[in-house]
């Protein structure tokens, strides 16, 4: 629970005011409690430092130049990269592994990036709205944590610069157009054209954290509901309840975490939570679905109660 008490009272803050790779590593506590945030913390402000050495005079840093002089402080040394080999492994998301290991995935290397840009005065933010569809978990047919993001970029928050950073393809520089291309199998589209990015998000200078974390933690949610670690993934969806960055979201997780209540026979507490559910969205296309589980709940309690008195 520390990592989790920690990560609430961060989420009490204003946007501007939380601090990303802080909360992250107390995401990453739900698998290694012992971890020290401070630490890994002090271990970004070290790099940083490394990195400043690198740095051109403040008035000679120009994006393209400091982003290569980045790619060659991450990348070309070896220090990070793609973990191709095990890609869903869960580690991939936990900030303080992948510092130890240099081993990632977009979000997280997307993230080691702009908190070193960040610390040498070169802001960068999330590509945000950059998101695949994901397959999801089949469950009593729902389709339970979906909408994994396909891909992550980063772009460095400079005026007049249209440029988009790939962390896992070691930095790579691209243009929009050049994103389109790369994002278009990820929707199922042979022809890029098909795919236009509103160019609007290059004026938006802001992180939204918190759909950010909201992206890592469901990421988490999936790999367990995927290995059946029911118990981790219930704790990532009450992480995921403190971050939600709106009610649609926040509502969708409910259910998730009635359905996780469910799996694990908690019957009263999963119908309280898929109760909520329905009374915040009665509309929703899985109304159905969730109403039968949670009336094949009080069948299954009305017919056990009745055995007992029948026992009796």
């Amino acid at each position: 629970r520390r990592g989790l008490d920690a990560f609430s009272e961060e989420m009490q803050k204003a946007d501007e005011d939380i601090d990303l790779a802080k909360c992250a590593l107390l995401i990453a506590q739900h698998r290694y409690p012992e971890m020290d945030v401070e630490d890994y913390l002090r271990k970004l402000d070290m790099m940083a430092e490394e990195l400043l050495e690198l740095l051109p005079s403040p008035d000679e840093r120009y994006p393209l130049r400091v982003i290569r002089i980045i790619n060659s402080y991450l990348y070309d040394d070896g220090k990070f990269s793609g973990n191709g080999d095990d890609y869903y492994g869960a580690d991939n998301s936990c900030l303080n592994r992948v510092l130890d290991t240099g081993l990632g995935i977009p979000i997280t290397l997307s993230l080691v990036y702009m908190e070193l840009a960040r610390r040498v005065d070169f802001p960068m933010s999330l590509l945000r709205e950059i998101y695949g569809s994901g397959e999801g978990v089949d469950f009593a047919g729902l389709q339970v944590g979906v909408n994994l993001p396909a891909h992550f970029m980063i772009r460095p928050l400079a005026e007049d610069v249209e440029i988009l950073v790939d962390c896992y393809n070691k930095g790579e520089t691209l243009f929009v157009e050049d994103a389109e291309k790369l994002l278009a199998p990820y929707y199922g589209l042979e022809d890029a054209s098909q795919l236009k990015i509103d160019r609007s998000f290059l004026n938006d200078h802001t992180l939204h954290p918190r759909t950010f974390l909201t992206r890592m933690l469901t990421n988490l949610k999936q790999i367990y509901f995927d290995t059946k670690e029911y118990d981790l993934a219930l704790t990532i969806a009450l992480y995921q309840q403190e971050s939600s960055p709106d009610d649609s979201v926040r509502n969708l997780n409910i259910r998730d975490i009635g359905i996780l209540y469910y799996l694990q026979q908690r019957y009263p507490e999963a119908v309280m939570e898929l109760e909520t559910y329905l009374q915040a969205m009665p509309d929703a296309d899985d109304a159905p679905q969730i109403s039968k589980i949670v009336d094949s709940i009080k069948s299954w309690r009305i017919n056990v109660n009745e055995s007992d008195d029948e026992s009796d």
